[in-house]
């Protein structure tokens, strides 16, 4: 799913960048030429690494203990950010963003899905951990390239690079395929999450990387929970908690606090 997901994201995002580029491929591959390191250290750990991680830790836990584990990735981003001195987060942003993972966690607490501690879920809990570490590290590591690189090519070329190795991963699995179960919704699921879910929501989070920062963008990744929430609420009648919205107030009000705390500081410079 993975290759055709990020095949059609690449396929998508290179045709908007090559006009973007004026339908020229000198200007499209351009950043290559002076940042190729840096470009395929991301596409590591942000489109290999942890695509792996994350399918490979999802099949071996419950949904409810990856949801718990991955809220945790703008804490990994903050931190990661701060130790390699990519930007510099006040006392008010880190209260901002415990609050907001608060919020985040009483909403999935609270949901239908339940948080498992069986030991039998170690290894998957384990593996989750480490994609939630890796997308903090990718967010993180891209406020630097998005300074120098408009995030359209930064997020097609990274991809572009990692193609080769998430088909190679994909390679022993080929085989398991039913392909005649495989039907024409299945292939418009996937574009769509492709083209758009993935490819042009990378693209804009990679634009608020460049304009907010990486710790105030990933506090932004704990509004999925909540939007989830509402989302079944009004498409398929799920019911919403008073405990849940007390955790959506939770994850609105430490954002706020966080801008407040942004703007602080940049009022200060």
């Amino acid at each position: 799913m993975n290759v055709f997901r990020l095949g059609a994201a690449a396929v998508v995002l290179s045709a908007l960048l090559y006009r973007r580029c004026g339908n020229d491929w000198t200007t499209f591959w351009k950043p290559l030429q002076t940042d190729f390191k840096s470009f395929a250290f991301i596409a590591l750990i942000g489109w290999v690494l942890y695509q792996v991680a994350f399918i490979t830790g999802l099949n071996n836990t419950s949904a409810g203990n990856s949801a718990i584990i991955m809220s945790s990735a703008p804490i990994w981003t903050a931190l990661i950010a701060a130790f390699f001195a990519i930007e510099r987060i006040s006392g008010v942003a880190w209260l901002g963003l415990l609050i907001s993972l608060i919020g985040t966690g009483v909403i999935i607490l609270s949901g239908p899905t339940e948080v498992d501690l069986a030991s039998t879920y170690f290894l998957g809990n384990a593996i989750i951990l480490v994609a939630a570490i890796l997308w903090g590290a990718y967010t993180a590591f891209t406020r630097q390239l998005v300074q120098k690189h408009t995030p359209l090519s930064l997020t097609v070329l990274a991809l572009i690079i990692a193609l080769p190795a998430i088909g190679l991963v994909s390679i022993p699995y080929w085989s398991a395929i039913d392909w005649q179960q495989v039907t024409f919704m299945h292939w418009v699921a996937m574009f769509f999450s492709g083209s758009l879910s993935t490819g042009l929501a990378i693209v804009f989070w990679n634009n608020a990387v460049k304009s907010l920062g990486a710790s105030h963008t990933a506090a932004y990744g704990n509004l999925v929970p909540l939007i989830a929430l509402f989302s079944g609420f009004f498409m398929l009648g799920d019911a919403i908690l008073p405990v849940q919205l007390i955790g959506g107030t939770l994850i609105i009000g430490g954002l706020v606090v966080m801008r407040w705390a942004r703007r602080r500081h940049l009022a200060r410079d």
